[in-house]
């Protein structure tokens, strides 16, 4: 299998280990959190990760700002935009900066395990998950 990597920017906490936890379900090996902006711009300077969860309210920059400079230093990794902001701005704003998914919280597990099945390939499907909101397929 191969390994997935994923970096969450988000200033919740709660949001951020519900993230990592559908991650882990979804068999990404090697997941890397940030609560602010600027730990995340770090995070990217070791290492490079498949898919980027970002949060557009965070402490020390705007999303949308950050958004800008995660393409510019990342283009290859799919942004996915997480936010409790669900507004047809932020929305279009988003789509227009580049981000692969836009994800309104609260969220469900099916949403991430959707947005990730359209972004990366080998994106596994758990055989069952149950309790997370997924339907088996075959």
């Amino acid at each position: 299998m191969d390994t997935n990597t994923a970096l969450i920017i988000d200033d919740n906490a709660t949001i951020r280990e519900l993230l990592r936890q559908t991650l882990k379900l979804l068999g990404f090996s090697h997941i890397v959190d940030a609560d602010t902006g600027h730990q995340g711009l770090l995070q990217l300077e070791n290492q490079n990760y498949d898919v980027i969860f970002l949060d557009l309210e965070l402490p020390d920059i705007h999303g949308t700002k950050l958004l800008h400079q995660l393409k510019a230093r990342a283009p290859t990794s799919p942004v996915v935009v997480v936010t409790a902001h669900n507004t047809v701005e932020n929305l279009k704003f988003s789509v227009q900066a580049g981000a692969a998914g836009f994800i309104a919280k609260p969220f469900s597990a099916g949403k991430i395990q959707s947005i990730l099945q359209k972004n990366l390939s080998n994106t596994p499907r758990p055989a069952t998950a149950k309790g997370f909101g997924w339907a088996s397929r075959s």
